[in-house]
């Protein structure tokens, strides 16, 4: 896993409850030369580390955009071996979406290269 995928990733959940296969879709941008099936292992890699320091929790949602609920960290780790949650669901389907903790927001924002507090022009 490099620092440039966990702060990609980080920054999905930061911005909004992204599903999985947009990890996908994130990682893909950063590398398109990559086969999707290392996509999705590097995906499983990265988001497996954010469970387990606490900085990114999983959630269920009913597509598209349904009530999310927190899915349990067996749960959450489990997951992630199913094929199905890398994929683009279809409109009903439930999903599995990654949303960041108070403590990943803070890791993401002490990390080099982020904006510090009052820099960003509004």
């Amino acid at each position: 896993m490099t620092k440039d995928d966990e702060r990609a990733i980080l920054w999905l959940a930061i911005e909004d409850y992204s599903g999985l296969w947009e990890v996908v879709w994130q990682l893909r941008s950063l590398r398109p030369e990559d086969p999707n099936d290392a996509l999705i292992q590097r995906a499983k890699d990265v988001v497996a580390e954010l469970l387990q320091r606490n900085w990114a929790d999983l959630f269920h949602c009913e597509e598209p955009y349904g009530k999310l609920s927190k899915i349990s960290p067996d749960e959450a780790a489990a997951s992630l071996s199913q094929a199905s949650v890398w994929e683009e669901p279809k409109v009903g389907e439930v999903s599995i979406r990654i949303g960041v903790t108070s403590a990943g927001q803070e890791a993401y924002e002490q990390s080099p290269g982020s904006p510090q507090p009052g820099t960003i022009d509004k």
